[in-house]
């Protein structure tokens, strides 16, 4: 939701809101465990749920950094620094000689083949065992 204030301003009042009220949440959730800062998921509550882990943590980071979107600079386009250059013309080539048909396949590739789908499938057949 915070990069949505970076590409559509004009939603910023909307959203903003949110973002600050789901960041305190999480603040208050990240009070658990031994160190007294160990997150769980239940924002809706004031105190620490006793989960914990790093999908915990991560959402907690990810909820309060978003408050800093004001901080960094939004997507580049043509007219803010963006460096790519367009090529219209880019697949429209072909091939260098397309009527060179293809090589035909060989005994050689044939075995090839063979040998290294045995080998993939004892591999699959010997793991699954």
């Amino acid at each position: 939701m915070a990069a949505t204030i970076k590409v559509a301003p004009w939603i910023e009042s909307e959203i903003r809101p949110y973002l600050v009220t789901s960041a305190n949440a999480a603040a208050a959730q990240c009070s658990g465990g031994s160190d007294g800062v160990t997150c769980g998921h239940t924002w809706t509550s004031a105190t620490w749920d006793g989960t914990y882990g790093v999908g915990q943590q991560m959402s907690a980071l990810e909820v309060i950094q978003s408050n800093l979107i004001d901080n960094v600079q939004g997507p580049l386009n043509n007219k803010s620094g963006g460096t790519s250059q367009g090529d219209a013309s880019a697949g429209t080539g072909g091939d260098s000689n397309p009527n060179q048909p293809a090589s035909a396949i060989t005994t050689a590739d044939k075995a090839g083949a063979g040998i290294i789908t045995a080998i993939i499938l004892v591999g699959l057949l010997g793991g699954a065992w």
